[in-house]
Parts: structure tokens; C-alpha cells; sequence
């Protein structure tokens, strides 16, 4: 049997004399399958809720009870207790190792030894058709069942329903899959998903969400909460993002965040918005002076896990003026001994802080680079301006975040 099916059903007490339709049915959400444990009911202009041991038989269209309505002693509200229509019908079922959010169109329902129990959730086209009164029709047509199981729905919160899922699976979804996700969740749902995750993980997936979504959840966060979240983005994709909040909230954030990460969003603030300087990224792999192969490959090691791309690396002077750049693949195919003066591509192509996006993106493209540097009016180095974050500025806003964080 199915919710929707039993809320056609008429009621009768004892005296055969007819109550009123199913309005709701009551659960208990603390078993695997939980027990159906009172039906609302309309009867008389007034609101019932008769326990389900009253019930005597569910049959047809009708619903019979044992005893006579003035004889039935209502069950008590509680605050945990759950009503199937009211609570989870139409709710949304986030299925976090699918990557999918369905909607819950009816809920299954079983009886035994006496009982009736809720043993799943209907999310598919049969569920549907029930609720718009076809349920012959989906007879017919024999749509594939898309029933969940009770047990593998964490029924803690009903604002969406959630599969239950351990961290461990989550963190192993793509962060792109988690934005899409959280994109078509509400904000508190939104939040959990995020706090269920380590620091990195939900940076790397809050990159990855809609701007507008973005916004509103870190408006939404406690500051130093956001300001965690704000430390372990990206440099260009944090600075984006606090430019559109108020300037209260960000510098709340701002001070709240590690001092060299909060010194370098507020210099990248600094820049406008559609210059290189303020679509640039400040993580990128360098190294000081003629030094050896070997030197320049045991720096590499221990910045690699801080920098956008490592394809390529710049060669700074002491004033960390940009004097040269090499490849990974360059660096692979010299000795150990060789100094990286002697190999180094000397004729950079670079841009200034105040360089045009769009003539940045045209750049990128004549030259087919997957980086480019950014510096200042003395040569001095600010950052670099990666391949995507060029797609970015040429795509419109609607795609930008449907695309690979690529070359990382």
C-alpha cells in the first residue's frame, strides 16, 4: 500500500458511522521502519488523531475502527513525531553518491503481524502518477520501481530528506559534484553539507557553486566560520567573492583570517574588477636567483601543494622581478648540476596589474599558455592569470562555474 492510496480512504468507527478522509498519518522516526503510529482525521469540523491501535482493518476505500470516535482517546503530540504528507511528500531526496537530488512523490507502506510500517520512499514516475489519481495508468505502462529504502534515508532533518552516507563517501565525491548538489539545496541544507566536510574539501567545493549561492551562504555564516572556509580558497575566487559582500561582513572575515592569507586578499581587493591584477591568483611556483636544477626541483616539493599550476615556473630576482620561466618537462630534462640561468626561456610574456581581462584572455589565447604572470609597473611579480580563469572572462557568467578546475 502507499500514502497517497491511503489518503483516499474514508473512515468508519465502530458504529460503521463515516468519520472523514485520511488527512495525515503519524510516524515515529527513531526505527529503521518505523510504525504508523495515529491517522489525522476530520471529523465534525475538528481535527483527530487516533492511534493506530484503534485501526481495524485497512480495506478498499475504507478505513474501519474498533471503537466509536467519542470513545477514542487521541494520541499526544510530541515534537519529534513526523506526518508523512505534511513532512516528507514533495520533499527532496539527496542521494550524495549519485550526485542526484529527486523528490519524494509517495511513501510505501507495509503490514505485518498487526502493524503497518513505512519501508521506503517512492522517487519514481509510478509515485507520481499515483498522486495525480493514474495510479491504473502506471499499471499499465509498468514504469520501473524507484523506490528507497526506509533505513537509508537519515530522516534527522525533513526539510530535505538525505541518504544516509558516510564522510568518507562524501569526500570522495568531485567537488563538482557536491556544488551541484548543495546549488539546488536550501541554506541550512546547504551549510550541513559544507560542515560535514573538512576544511579543504568544502573550499574545493564551495569554489565550485554558483556565485549567487556562494554569496548568500557566506552572508548566512557565522564569520569565523566563513573566514575558514574564505582561508582555504583560492586567492582570485575568495577576493571574487568577498567583493560582492558587504564591506561590514568582509572585513569582519578578513580579520578573523590568517594575516598573510587576509593581506593577500586585501591587496588583490585592491584592483579592479576586470583587470588582470583583479582576476589574477597569487598562488603560483617560483624561485629565487641562478640556482641549480636540483635546488630549484627540492622548492618545488615543498610548495607544490600551495600553488594554482605547476606547469610552469617563475624565476624571480632577489626584488622578485620576473626574469625568466620554465617548464616542469625543462626541468625534467636537465642535469641535476645545471644552473637555471642556462635554460631558462628569458623573454617572458607578461602583463601589467592594469591590463584589460579581455586583452588578457586574448593573450593567453595567441600564445596557447596555461599561465600567465602579472606585474607591476617596476616588474616586479603579483601573480599569474591561469587558462581558466581566461575561459571564465571570455564565457558568459552562466557557464563559468560548469567548467574544470583545471591544471591545480
Amino acid at each position: 500500500m502507499y500514502l497517497t492510496e491511503l489518503l483516499t480512504k474514508i473512515v468508519y468507527d465502530s458504529n460503521k458511522e463515516k468519520l472523514g478522509k485520511i488527512k495525515d498519518v503519524v510516524i515515529s522516526p527513531d526505527k529503521a521502519y518505523p510504525k504508523i503510529e495515529a491517522i489525522k482525521i476530520k471529523a465534525n469540523g475538528e481535527f483527530y488523531f487516533i492511534p493506530s491501535s484503534y485501526i481495524k482493518e485497512i480495506t478498499g476505500n475504507k478505513v474501519l475502527l474498533t471503537t466509536p470516535l467519542e470513545d477514542i482517546k487521541q494520541y499526544p503530540k510530541q515534537d519529534s513525531q513526523i506526518k508523512l504528507s505534511r513532512d516528507i511528500l514533495d520533499r527532496q531526496v539527496v542521494d550524495m553518491e549519485g550526485s542526484k537530488i529527486r523528490r519524494v512523490n509517495d511513501v510505501e507502506i507495509s503490514y505485518k503481524m498487526g502493524d503497518y510500517y513505512i519501508i521506503g520512499v517512492d522517487i519514481g514516475v509510478n509515485g507520481l502518477f499515483r498522486r495525480l489519481g493514474m495510479g491504473g495508468l502506471s499499471k499499465k505502462i509498468k514504469h520501473q520501481d524507484n523506490i528507497i529504502s526506509w533505513k537509508d534515508i537519515d530522516s534527522l532533518d525533513f526539510s530535505n530528506l538525505k541518504l544516509k552516507v558516510s564522510k568518507k563517501k562524501l569526500r570522495k565525491l568531485h567537488p563538482a559534484d557536491i556544488a551541484e548538489i548543495v546549488d539546488d539545496l536550501g541554506i541550512s541544507d546547504s551549510m550541513s553539507i559544507l560542515n560535514s566536510l573538512d576544511d579543504e574539501s568544502a573550499a574545493d567545493a564551495f569554489e565550485e557553486i554558483s556565485p549567487e549561492k556562494q554569496k548568500t551562504i557566506l552572508t548566512e555564516m557565522e564569520e569565523k566560520e566563513a573566514a575558514d572556509l574564505v582561508d582555504e580558497m583560492s586567492p582570485d575566487d575568495a577576493a571574487d567573492l568577498l567583493a560582492t559582500i558587504s564591506d561590514e561582513k568582509k572585513e569582519e572575515i578578513l580579520e578573523l583570517m590568517d594575516p598573510e592569507e587576509s593581506q593577500e586578499l586585501r591587496e588583490l581587493l585592491e584592483y579592479p574588477e576586470n583587470t588582470a591584477g583583479g582576476v589574477m591568483t597569487t598562488e603560483y611556483a617560483s624561485v629565487i636567483g641562478n640556482i641549480s636544477t636540483k635546488e630549484v626541483m627540492n622548492e618545488i616539493r615543498q610548495i607544490a601543494d600551495e600553488v594554482e599550476t605547476l606547469y610552469y615556473i617563475y624565476i624571480l630576482s632577489a626584488e622578485e622581478k620576473l626574469e625568466g620561466v620554465v617548464t616542469i618537462r625543462e626541468l625534467l630534462l636537465n642535469d641535476d648540476e645545471t644552473m637555471i640561468y642556462d635554460y631558462m626561456i628569458k623573454d617572458v610574456v607578461s602583463v601589467d596589474v592594469n591590463e584589460e581581462e579581455t586583452e588578457v584572455a586574448k593573450i593567453i589565447a595567441k600564445y596557447n599558455l596555461i599561465a600567465l604572470p602579472v606585474v607591476d609597473e617596476r616588474e616586479k611579480m603579483k601573480g599569474i592569470i591561469t587558462v581558466d580563469d581566461a575561459i571564465d572572462i571570455i564565457l558568459p557568467t552562466a557557464w563559468k562555474k560548469r567548467l574544470p578546475k583545471m591544471f591545480r
